[in-house]
């Protein structure tokens, strides 16, 4: 009997990375999320999803991950995959973090398959389906809480998890051995900031049990940071742990922001990824050090409310879509900060904002007034939104200023992803979750990029088709 792997997404695109180890009867898939791509999202606020054909739609789309053994048969409807129900194999999921290209599709598979997803990870995901912004859940059970502490035996497969973060929802690495083969994952890569002694160390175990096989991110070796790192997309890249010169931690990029925050003299609206509970701590401390009020929009306020469990400043659009149970715990129970507040006091508030909510900028003082883009989407240019968000920007009177992709970026820099590799120095190198797989080569062993939906084995030296 020998170990399979499996990649069915994530090769050649950003996120979407769904890997299965099969040994015997048990199959562990890694992540279960997919591929960001605005620029080809079917659902753009003008085609609705359907209820009871949802999956099936999915499937057809390719948006969700073809694989047998993993959704119900009752969602499958007629499409053409095995169900949970009909193989023999048992199938547990284990998630990284809570971005939605590593765990989007995990509310879609059997009430038979198992998910780890860690505790704080879970009081999010709970937040999110209450205000309308979770997983689009099909499962009738739950999760199972995913402890740092513990290694898992899945039959004779055995997960070890490493907690890289303890800040926010947390975020993790496996490292996985079966009889025949040892494999680390790494999930998103960070090497700057709080993560880089947990990675250092994660790194130093993974090297000492000498794996066969390390499936590494790649993402900021795609053209954009290439180009801004070296000046051209294909430039050799030489491993080293240190942060680049002229590159940005996430301490640095904070520091500066704060550092703007300061010599504005007018209102602040910021928009930020919302998932970020560890960016809520961020900028209520910038909030405090400059004398500013911050505030969030109602769903944002009940998801930071009920991760942290303490008062959240609210701030309401002008719009119909409150008035649900949620939103009404959350006003009586939390401060509201109206327009009249702010008016009469512009440069004492820290607003948050998102996209679609854009048009509130039209009501509120632009005299002096910034829009602080610190990584909520639309992220860049790439993204069809980016452009329209820009205009209303404009129109509004508003100067944006932008705190990402600028001499930084939230996944480690092109020469720390290849130090790591190097480090650990895997026979077998698969580089994933990056458009530029081919751009991250192996020290010593051979790089794989896997063809999707074949099984692979380890000969001793490399992966080989089954």
């Amino acid at each position: 009997m020998k170990t399979e792997i499996t990649f069915y997404g994530g090769t050649h695109t950003i996120g979407g990375v769904v890997m299965s180890v099969v040994y015997g009867k048990e199959r562990v898939l890694l992540e279960i999320g997919t591929a960001y791509n605005p620029a080809t999202d079917i659902y753009d606020g003008t085609v609705l999803k359907r209820n009871e054909r949802y999956l099936f739609d999915e499937l057809t789309l390719g948006r969700v991950p073809r694989v047998n053994g993993l959704y119900s048969k009752k969602d499958l409807k007629e499409y053409p995959l095995t169900s949970c129900e009909d193989v023999d194999l048992h199938t547990s999921i284990f998630i990284t973090h809570m971005h939605l290209d590593h765990m989007s599709c995990m509310g879609l598979v059997g009430d038979n398959v198992d998910v780890y997803l860690s505790e704080p990870a879970q009081r999010l995901e709970a937040a999110l389906e209450t205000v309308g912004q979770g997983v689009h859940t099909l499962r009738s059970v739950g999760y199972k809480v995913l402890d740092p502490n513990k290694e898992y035996k899945i039959g004779d497969i055995t997960i070890k998890p490493f907690l890289l973060n303890a800040k926010s929802y947390q975020d993790y690495s496996f490292y996985v051995t079966t009889p025949d083969l040892k494999l680390h994952y790494t999930g998103d890569l960070m090497m700057h900031g709080d993560y880089k002694q947990q990675v250092i160390d994660e790194m130093n175990y993974v090297k000492a049990q000498r794996p066969d096989v390390l499936v590494c991110e790649c993402t900021t070796f795609m053209d954009s940071t290439m180009n801004m790192m070296y000046g051209k997309p294909d430039a050799e890249v030489v491993g080293d742990v240190e942060l680049p010169e002229g590159m940005l931690s996430k301490e640095m990029v904070d520091e500066e922001l704060y550092k703007k925050l300061e010599t504005l003299n007018g209102l602040c609206v910021f928009n930020y990824y919302e998932r970020e509970m560890s960016d809520v701590v961020v900028f209520n401390e910038m909030a405090r050090k400059s004398g500013r009020c911050v505030a969030y929009e109602p769903e944002t306020a009940y998801l930071i409310w009920k991760f942290f469990d303490k008062p959240v400043n609210v701030y309401v659009p002008d719009y119909d879509e409150y008035g649900q149970a949620w939103y009404e715990e959350l006003v009586s129970n939390n401060p509201v900060i109206t327009k009249e507040d702010i008016w009469k006091n512009p440069k004492g508030y820290l607003i948050q904002t998102t996209y679609k909510h854009s048009m509130e900028l039209f009501d509120l003082p632009s005299t002096d007034a910034s829009y602080l883009h610190s990584g909520g989407t639309p992220i860049g240019a790439y993204d069809p939104a980016y452009k329209n968000m820009q205009r209303i920007i404009e129109a509004a009177g508003f100067t944006h200023i932008n705190f990402f992709m600028n001499n930084y970026f939230t996944h480690a820099y092109p020469p720390q992803v290849k130090y790591y590799c190097d480090e650990i120095d895997a026979k077998v190198l698969i580089p994933t979750h990056g458009n530029n797989p081919e751009r991250l080569l192996p020290k010593s062993g051979v790089q794989l990029i896997p063809k999707l939906g074949v099984a692979y084995v380890f000969d001793g030296e490399k992966l080989v088709e089954a």
